[in-house]
């Protein structure tokens, strides 16, 4: 489990690699500081491990970002792997109030191959190239 130096940190990360996919499992009570940092770690950790797909399980994330932090989410993101030059396609499980795909669309609107999805399998299809969704939920 990957945790932050601060101890407030609320959010836990799980990474494992599968057959050329990232596997990122999330928990715990979101926020901005928390998402961003999370987000983060985890297009550097497929960056390192050479892996371009990631699948962001965020099935046990509590809480609810404004519209503000959504977006201040999204931007960030794509900001941090444009300058790192980590290019990721990143498939993101997830139900609301914690997911709602606005993040994601940001992102999308920036350049970022990124969608929500709210079940595994599609998710996986998605990043595999099987699955025919273009737009983000």
């Amino acid at each position: 489990m990957l945790r932050t130096r601060k101890a407030e940190f609320r959010m836990d990360l799980k990474l494992e690699s599968r057959a050329g996919i990232l596997l990122a499992t999330a928990a715990g009570q979101a926020s901005l500081t928390e998402t961003v940092e999370l987000g983060k770690n985890v297009c550097s950790a497929a960056a390192k491990r050479g892996l371009r797909k990631v699948l962001l399980d965020c099935l046990a994330v509590e809480g609810e970002l404004s519209v503000t932090e959504r977006f201040i989410l999204g931007k960030t993101i794509v900001e941090y792997c444009v300058t790192r030059s980590i290019a990721v396609k990143v498939a993101i499980i997830g139900n609301p109030p914690s997911v709602t795909g606005l993040a994601a669309e940001v992102a999308w609107n920036r350049g970022m191959m990124i969608q929500t999805f709210s079940e595994r399998q599609t998710a996986v299809d998605w990043l595999n190239g099987t699955s025919s969704k273009a737009t983000a939920t």
